[in-house]
């Protein structure tokens, strides 16, 4: 079987997420603050996950006539890639700061589902929001509402906060279901979204 190749427009984005995600790594290691540090490279890895996978599903919208069971397949493999690309660095933070592994898979399903949903809202926004300057404000700024806001309020919500607490084994497990049952919910939406345009 062979594997979806990689739209042109999302190359640059690719590498970008795999820079700015390495970048990230060592500055929380280095941070003056230990506590600080624990948690800094991870709310930067959903922030940088979730543009990503906006990208992703936008792009996809937009690229080539596949039939629905392939476009679904295609978005859940390059949300795949995408965090297959952030698992190096995930498994030195992990050995930098002792998460244990039972965590670590947590926040790896978390990371998978939550960048699902990211590029689900992606794939679908440019049928309900046609103009590109309004879609571009709605698209960054919900991921920032989404994951700001509820932190003063239903923390659960915000990736800011379930992947750390997840990652030190803090629970969250209402915050992982949330995102799981998103993605669930995420895949009649993509299968139907071509119909919706």
């Amino acid at each position: 079987m062979r594997l979806p190749a990689l739209p042109p427009p999302l190359v640059t984005p690719f590498h970008g997420f795999a820079i700015l995600s390495g970048a990230a790594l060592p500055v929380s290691l280095l941070w003056p603050e230990p506590t600080v540090g624990r948690t800094l490279f991870l709310q930067v890895l959903v922030f940088l996950q979730g543009i990503l996978s906006l990208q992703i599903g936008e792009v996809e919208r937009g690229y080539g006539g596949f039939r629905p069971h392939a476009r679904l397949l295609r978005l859940f493999f390059f949300t795949a890639t995408a965090l297959a690309l952030a698992l190096p660095f995930l498994l030195v933070h992990r050995v930098e700061t002792g998460s244990d592994w039972p965590a670590f898979s947590l926040s790896l399903l978390f990371l998978l589902a939550h960048g699902f949903v990211w590029t689900s809202a992606g794939y679908g926004l440019p049928a309900v929001v046609r103009s590109e300057g309004l879609r571009f404000v709605v698209k960054y700024g919900g991921l920032v509402l989404a994951n700001v806001l509820p932190l003063f309020f239903a923390p659960f919500v915000s990736g800011l906060w379930v992947l750390p607490a997840l990652w030190e084994g803090r629970g969250a497990a209402a915050g992982l279901a949330l995102y799981l049952g998103l993605s669930g919910v995420s895949i009649p939406w993509i299968w139907r979204g071509r119909r919706g345009s």
